[in-house]
């Protein structure tokens, strides 16, 4: 036991140059899976308990409950716990947003709106607000006091004509800075006030519900247990909510653990392949002193520990170094991870406090315990190939050991004209088992980063902001379904007196900076197989009849043929929804056009795949002319305006002038999706490339030792070879050559592979309709980063290295012995 031990350290010794690479390849597996668990399990924490601070307490919300439902419902045995909600009506507030709603005091509890001050309304007169809405309102009151109030109540499925009357103030709610932002408030009334304005027959309830369920339970078995009851009662799925977010912070979420482990594994797999390939390199030289060890009379046991214990020893070291930098790296990222995200919500605002209270600890006993076991799991496994290999060859065959290579073709040829390309052909000729696990091993991340790369290109801000929008701006006018107060604002009214007409049209083109307008029509219409759902008609102009076309993923038809009004393209989307839309289906949708309605007949000619900025989420593509034929009035939906810049501040500010002045339209802007996209893929990219930063770093040791150990193992050959005229030049583009040689053969796997596998995951991406891709964009930026890098670090090397063998003389270079 003392003897392999001794062995053991001694060894690490001596091969020290080579145990460092190894150690530094350990030291940056212990690091990834450490901060990999700790930031993953740790903003989950985070979050869930700023979730728990400040999210509702519900599991479920059924809505548009009638009555006798209602009292079925709440009598079911996986209902634990229940409030009830009426949406009774909003106020009539111009720029203010103020719904009217009853809540009993359970549901308030599980919406976490109880009042501040006073208490939930009893009677008739009463009423809940807060500051904002006295601000909005121009009035001011406290509790007691008198407040009039002008609403509209929701009765027939819309809301009513105004009314206006005087309410006691019995409670204030605390006003959150997203509200005040937004000017969304909520107003609380009682139920007498409810089923005194809302008729009993049009009453429905919205019911808050936490089901049964123990500690154990997974997001996955609740969400099917709630459905379940949905089900039971005949309740659509459309009207049950889940509340995810609150159900993930404290339940067990299935999809976490095999994501984290999915990710452990690559880590453990790229470290394995490393610390394998440093001890393959120099296989050589071991067999041969392990032969020495074995005709003394080691034991192939003896043998493997020394092997082993060399390891970990390594190990040893390596492994506190990589959690002391983990546990620096978590506590910084973690840290940092409130002021990633602009918004200033309530939720938001929670986050920091917690991160910067520390109230909740991210360092885990069990991730350093789960680091340090699976690191010397990794250790172990890359040891033993050559635990086998070296306790398993016979003492003679160690002694003359010279690789995997068969003695008979070891042999070498000559040449009569001797080349520094030719000696570095030979050098590689001789070790291509070494060369083609080097190559392989650091190629690995090459491919994982090529992959992530063309996802991240794909998915560029500018690219996703193309995708959700058709030119610089788009205006549309203001369309609210429902309202009696406002029911020039429901589209069957819009139709007929439609902002978006060819004045405003002109008005428009004659901006500076516009170069045209694209004018998108749309028709809402239903169907048997459709159920109770309205969709719309997407009348595509001319100018994107090619896209339109290109776009199409299953059955044929030109853009000519689909001006007839009788053939359609379905979106992917609505297909997934209802697979009975397949190609040459035959539908008869009832159309609105105006205030009337009439049927008509399509055949279903083709399914697509499009960009959200073509469907405006309208799934029934016919060409603009068709469908403007169709209806008797002006059936333009979307003003895209074309622009010769994506963002011009004046040609921004001369559209909002002729927005605010209308008083029906709205516009959004490219820059405002720009903006959005970047701050999202800024998070996303950047963790990736850390990641697949640090995993390239391992794989890179691999190249340093392959170069050591090639230099190591014939610095007596260089020696004679520049006895008899090889100049430190030539031994320096010789190393060069090869260090070239590994350089290219990565970047051939890396970008060959990379890019073959990076198309196939923008197909799945775009079919998925992941992060708006549409259009695929090959990563030139990541692949020229890759060969740079790996330039830089070989001619960084082979320089080193050129100056490590020139330090000795020529005469201590040509008495080497390994």
């Amino acid at each position: 036991m003392k003897m392999t031990t001794r062995v053991a350290l001694d060894n690490m010794k001596y091969h020290r140059s080579k145990n460092i690479l190894i150690g530094i390849a350990i030291m940056l597996t212990t690091f990834l899976l450490f901060v990999v668990p700790s930031v993953g399990k740790g903003m989950v924490d985070v979050q869930n308990a700023a979730i728990n601070k400040v999210y509702p307490t519900w599991h479920a919300m059924y809505r548009d409950v009638d009555t006798d439902t209602m009292r079925g419902l709440v009598l079911h045995h996986d209902i634990e716990r229940y409030g009830f909600m009426i949406n009774v009506g909003e106020m009539m507030i111009e720029d203010t947003t103020v719904s009217l709603m009853y809540l009993d005091e359970t549901a308030a509890e599980l919406y976490r709106v109880l009042p501040e001050r006073g208490r939930i309304p009893e009677t008739e007169e009463e009423i809940v607000v807060s500051q904002g809405i006295l601000e909005a309102l121009g009035q001011q009151a406290d509790i007691g006091d008198t407040i009039r109030v002008p609403y509209q109540i929701y009765r027939g499925g819309g809301l009513d004509y105004r009314q206006e009357r005087e309410f006691r103030v019995c409670g204030f709610l605390a006003d959150s800075s997203l509200s005040r932002e937004q000017r969304v408030y909520t107003a609380f009334v009682s139920k007498p006030f409810a089923e005194l304005e809302i008729p009993q027959e049009q009453i429905t309830y919205r019911i808050l519900a936490q089901v049964q369920g123990k500690d154990s339970v997974t997001t996955t078995e609740l969400e099917e247990r709630i459905q379940n009851i949905a089900r039971q009662f005949g309740i659509n799925e459309k009207n049950v909510r889940i509340n995810e977010e609150y159900l993930g912070a404290n339940y067990v979420d299935p999809a976490l653990v095999p994501a984290i482990a999915v990710i452990m594994l690559i880590i453990v797999a790229a470290g394995i392949i490393t610390i394998y390939s440093i001890y393959y390199v120099s296989l050589n030289q071991r067999v041969q002193e392990f032969g020495r060890l074995k005709a003394i009379g080691a034991t192939k046991r003896q043998l493997r520990q020394i092997v082993l214990r060399e390891g970990l020893w390594v190990a040893a070291i390596a492994i506190p170094i990589g959690l002391l930098l983990g546990t620096v790296a978590v506590t910084v990222i973690m840290s940092n991870m409130g002021s990633v995200v602009r918004d200033a919500g309530d939720y938001l605002t929670a986050l920091r406090e917690l991160l910067a209270s520390g109230e909740v600890n991210v360092l885990y006993p069990w991730a350093y315990a789960l680091a340090i076991v699976i690191t010397l799991c990794t250790v172990y496994l890359s040891l033993l190939k050559p635990m086998r290999t070296l306790a398993g060859v016979s003492e003679i065959e160690a002694m003359r050991y010279h690789g995997a290579a068969k003695r008979a073709k070891a042999k070498r040829g000559g040449y009569t004209d001797l080349t520094i390309g030719r000696l570095t052909m030979r050098n590689l000729a001789d070790n291509k088992r070494k060369s083609a696990v080097t190559i392989v091993s650091m190629a690995m991340t090459g491919v994982l980063i090529m992959v992530a790369a063309t996802v991240l290109s794909c998915a560029s801000p500018k690219q996703c902001a193309d995708n959700v929008m058709l030119g610089a701006y788009e205006i549309s006018p203001i369309v609210e379904e429902h309202n009696r107060e406002r029911p020039e604002r429901a589209w069957s009214r819009v139709q007929q007196n439609n902002p978006l007409n060819e004045s405003l049209k002109a008005q428009i083109e004659c901006l500076d900076g516009v170069e045209r307008v694209d004018v998108f029509s749309e028709l809402h219409v239903t169907a048997d197989v459709l159920g109770e759902d309205t969709h719309s008609l997407n009348g595509v102009p001319e100018v994107y009849a090619k896209e339109l076309e290109r776009g199409i993923i299953k059955g044929a038809v030109t853009y000519e043929e689909l001006k007839s009004g009788d053939k359609v393209i379905v979106d992917s989307v609505l297909q997934s929804w209802y697979p009975q839309l397949d190609v040459g289906t035959k539908l008869t949708l009832t159309v609105q056009d105006g205030e009337r309605t009439f049927e008509k007949e399509i055949e279903i000619a083709a399914v697509g795949n499009y960009r959200s900025g073509l469907s405006n989420y309208m799934y029934f593509y016919m060409a603009k002319d068709a469908v403007d034929a169709l209806g008797s009035y002006n059936c333009s939906r979307y003003f895209h305006v074309i622009a010769d810049k994506n963002h011009d501040t004046a040609l921004a500010q001369a559209l909002e002038g002729i927005v605010l002045s209308s008083g029906a339209l709205e516009m959004r802007t490219w820059q405002q999706m720009f903006a959005y996209w970047k701050n999202n893929m800024a998070i996303v990219g950047g963790a990736c490339y850390v990641f697949l930063g640090i995993l390239a770093a391992i794989s890179v040791m691999n190249l340093v030792n392959t170069m050591m150990n090639s230099v190591h193992v014939r610095r007596k050959e260089l020696g004679m070879m520049q006895a008899i005229g090889m100049s430190d030049r030539q031994l320096g583009k010789m190393l060069q050559l090869e260090g070239l040689f590994y350089t290219f053969g990565t970047l051939a796997v890396s970008v060959g592979v990379g890019s073959v596998l990076g198309y196939f995951m923008f197909l799945y991406a775009k079919e998925a309709k992941m992060l708006e891709i549409t259009n695929y964009h090959y990563p030139f930026a990541a692949a020229v980063i890759v060969a740079l890098t790996l330039l830089i670090l070989q001619a960084v090397l082979t320089a080193v290295l050129a100056k490590s063998v020139q330090r000795d003389t020529l005469i201590e270079r040509v008495r080497f012995r390994e």
